[in-house]
């Protein structure tokens, strides 16, 4: 692997990320605020927009990228960030071209995120009807914004030449809701060249045709979007199953070779990253996950400061417990202790979705329920 530049990524030339209401990002992890409102898929070309082009001149240049600063910062706390990453060697072949092939040089849609909708089934604490069709009825109550979130007009899908496409990452809403789409996709690809990231809730399985077109790929990667052990699922994932999830893991282990476990690490599942860690060990699949970033509630550093060192020491007791992969996630979470949170916003957003949904988590995390509840008080609200 050639040395990384400071600031530049392979990305901008070879890669869009679409989302449910057809916006493009240079990334997935690239601010949704830097980017032209344009750049969507009812451009007649977004691949070619020039934003992107602005974005690759400033890689080239090896120059700060204010939208990229996510990754910066990752790389500052662990050393790793989605961009070192995309280059590692043991991170799998994610459809860009290699130092010999032109890197930088060249321009050319080999790799997408592909979002074909916001259609899903379920309701996830941390998710919002962006995202989510399910979560409409929540949002009203809220009195949030209801999007547009069904892409019609897709340029990308619809009027693009995809047989140059060696990467295709496909999430939602959840795309087992929308697998016709998903079909119309595959048939326009090199099947025998493409590498698959499929991103599911685990609640929905694929179809006879989908699963013969997946199984043609040269590569399929299933990411299952789990995130705790048992109930606490069920309750982060609302209206997940877990007998559901667990029947329909052994479908995709019986069916397909390289499976992930993502998880999202908030406030209500901190202390709990244990349980979820040793039932994919126990599973025999790899485990990856990531504090969440958003909503800025349900972020671990909204904890009580009464309970910051009781988390470090946690972190502290499991750390040396797990091989090196972990390093990162747990410097960021002890990193997240470190930051100054606010438990009333924690708390009267908890409180409200508690109302709506007439659900409560304290029988799904009772250790750091009996410990918050006591600190919940009046002023809070």
């Amino acid at each position: 692997m050639s040395k990384l530049p400071k600031h530049a990524c392979v990305m901008p030339f070879h890669h869009m990320a679409m989302r449910p209401d057809g916006q493009i990002f240079p990334c997935c992890v690239f601010d949704q605020d830097d980017v032209p409102k344009d750049l969507n898929v009812s451009h007649h070309d977004p691949f070619n927009h020039e934003y992107m082009n602005y974005l690759r001149q400033k890689m080239l240049n090896d120059e700060y990228v204010h939208g990229c600063r996510k990754c910066y910062e990752d790389e500052k706390h662990s050393a790793r960030s989605m961009r070192t990453d995309l280059v590692a060697p043991w991170t799998g072949d994610f459809g860009l071209p290699t130092v010999e092939e032109g890197r930088g040089k060249v321009k050319k849609l080999t790799n997408i995120d592909l979002a074909l909708s916001n259609v899903c089934n379920n309701k996830c604490r941390m998710c919002m009807p962006s995202l989510s069709t399910h979560w409409y009825s929540d949002a009203k109550k809220l009195g949030m914004e209801i999007p547009r979130g069904v892409v019609t007009d897709n340029t990308i899908v619809d009027d693009y030449d995809l047989s140059d496409l060696r990467f295709i990452k496909v999430l939602g809403g959840e795309p087992m809701m929308e697998q016709a789409k998903l079909k119309k996709v595959l048939k326009k690809c090199t099947l025998e060249n493409i590498t698959i990231l499929l991103v599911t809730n685990v609640s929905i399985l694929p179809d006879e045709e989908l699963l013969s077109l997946l199984k043609q790929c040269n590569k399929v990667n299933i990411d299952l979007s789990i995130d705790s052990y048992g109930t606490l699922n069920d309750f982060l994932r609302k209206d997940s199953d877990w007998t559901n999830v667990y029947n329909n893991i052994q479908w995709y282990k019986q069916n397909f070779e390289n499976i992930n476990v993502h998880s999202a690490i908030s406030i209500y599942n901190a202390n709990k990253l244990h349980e979820i860690i040793d039932f994919c060990a126990e599973q025999g699949l790899w485990h990856e996950c990531v504090v969440v970033d958003g909503p800025k509630w349900m972020q671990p550093r909204n904890m009580p400061e009464q309970l910051k060192s009781w988390m470090k020491e946690y972190i502290d007791s499991i750390s040396s417990k797990y091989d090196i992969r972990y390093k990162k996630i747990f410097n960021l979470l002890r990193n997240e202790m470190n930051v100054e949170g606010d438990f009333g916003l924690f708390v009267r957003n908890d409180s409200k979705l508690n109302k709506i949904r007439n659900e409560h988590w304290m029988a799904k995390n009772e250790e750091l329920w009996n410990k918050i509840e006591p600190l919940i008080t009046p002023e809070l609200f």
